[in-house]
């Protein structure tokens, strides 16, 4: 196993000049222009490594806020945590998805211990040149809204495997989760590779979701019913029947 290290990366969001770099106790970077007025960024806390081309491998990714930041695990800030993942194919020039996912709620005040729950399985069909990630994300988000299980003041994360270098553009709500839909105020989103083992708890989960879509995806590929009721309906839910014990 190759040595895991933390990696800082740093996302300037507005045009400025850098021109000196403050850090404190805790990691985080105060980047500063020529008037030592703060310039506007996010700082991610990623875990990896460094890969033989000498290209670095993120495991995951959250970005850090010094205004909200609890402690030194900031994933800990977040009163649910969400993994979304997407396995798809190309049938007919469309690409045929199956996204799985499960939900992360905290059992103490203190979240040291949680209970994972999973989501019916989303399955459809998208264009060939769209990304089902995007669309399997802001079904899940719809999903959640539409349970009432958020109070006004929780803050949620979503943790997913797709585009890493659109998240702070998305986090941002400059970039739409998909077509014209914008993240919601009350979620992030946050990246962990699925293809890594279980790393971690977060890489772990994220494996799970990336297995069960796989496992799925053959079996309604194969169920020619099934792909008639959704040739008319685009997108549709199965309970998740398939999951594998930890």
């Amino acid at each position: 196993m190759k040595e895991r290290k933390k990696i800082t990366e740093i996302t300037i969001t507005e045009s400025a000049e850098v021109c000196s770099i403050k850090t404190s106790d805790d990691g985080m970077f105060s980047l500063m222009d020529s008037d030592e007025k703060l310039v506007s960024h996010i700082q991610y806390e990623s875990v990896g490594y460094e890969r033989d081309s000498g290209k670095p491998k993120i495991l995951r990714s959250i970005a850090r806020d010094a205004d909200d930041l609890v402690g030194d695990n900031p994933w800990k800030k977040y009163k649910k945590i969400g993994f979304v993942d997407t396995n798809s194919v190309v049938e007919n020039e469309q690409k045929l998805f199956v996204s799985s996912s499960s939900l992360l709620l905290w059992k103490d005040e203190n979240r040291r211990f949680g209970n994972v729950h999973h989501v019916n399985l989303l399955v459809g069909y998208c264009s060939k040149d769209i990304n089902p990630e995007r669309i399997a994300w802001a079904d899940f988000i719809r999903r959640i809204q539409a349970s009432k299980l958020l109070e006004s003041s929780d803050r949620m994360l979503i943790v997913v495997d797709s585009e890493k270098s659109l998240i702070p553009s998305i986090n941002k709500r400059r970039e739409p989760v998909v077509d014209g839909f914008l993240l919601p105020n009350e979620f992030t989103f946050a990246y962990a590779t699925s293809d890594a083992g279980a790393e971690n708890w977060i890489n772990k989960e994220m494996k799970r979701r990336d297995t069960v879509a796989g496992r799925v995806l053959p079996m309604v590929k194969m169920n020619k019913e099934l792909l008639q009721i959704l040739a008319k309906n685009e997108k549709l839910y199965i309970k998740n029947d398939f999951e594998q014990s930890p």
